[in-house]
């Protein structure tokens, strides 16, 4: 499996933004993340298990905490030692077609002090990238939590995390999508 990162992150110029429509309105931007792991296997071999049922979440899963697509995981930077992991419920969402691609939606939310801790919602999608090789790709929206102080500390540094957690998720989805194919 070859890692190809291609993060992305959009911030919001909170100082030009507070000018223009408020204070309120700056606090609450949210903020982009995207990632993508390039994996050498067929589309048409991983589309199936795509947007079957989530096994191919559940490895890295804890447990389910419901009947459906409802799963607890630990998630983090990989480089934090686990010193910065949380536990999380994860939301999975049906498959949806678009063009050449599979789209399921997602979301994650602490399940301890869940008002500390961004909630992230948005995207994983599969898509053909040549005859034998797909791209996962996930791409989430948060906002920071705790307004203005909360906002000013995910810029200083928290993006960084957000940002490895959301590449640690990604190659582990990929990585468990391509195993046993």
């Amino acid at each position: 499996m070859a890692l190809v990162a291609a993060a992305r992150t959009s911030y919001v110029d909170s100082m030009s933004e507070e000018r223009q429509m408020g204070p309120e309105v700056a606090r609450t931007q949210p903020i982009f993340i995207q990632d993508f792991v390039d994996v050498e296997s067929p589309y048409e071999v991983l589309r199936e298990r795509f947007s079957g049922d989530s096994e191919w979440l559940a490895p890295i899963a804890s447990a389910a905490t419901q009947d459906g697509e409802t799963l607890r995981m630990r998630i983090g930077p990989s480089w934090g030692a686990g010193l910065m992991t949380r536990e999380v419920r994860i939301s999975l969402g049906p498959a949806r077609h678009g063009v050449d691609t599979l789209l399921r939606s997602l979301s994650w939310e602490a399940t301890e002090l869940p008002s500390l801790f961004p909630s992230l919602e948005g995207d994983v999608e599969l898509a053909p990238i040549g005859p034998s090789s797909c791209r996962v790709s996930l791409a989430v929206v948060y906002t920071p939590p705790l307004g203005e102080f909360g906002a000013r500390i995910d810029r200083a540094l928290l993006h960084r995390v957000a940002q490895s957690t959301v590449r640690s998720f990604v190659t582990r989805v990929a990585s468990n999508l391509r195993t046993d194919v």
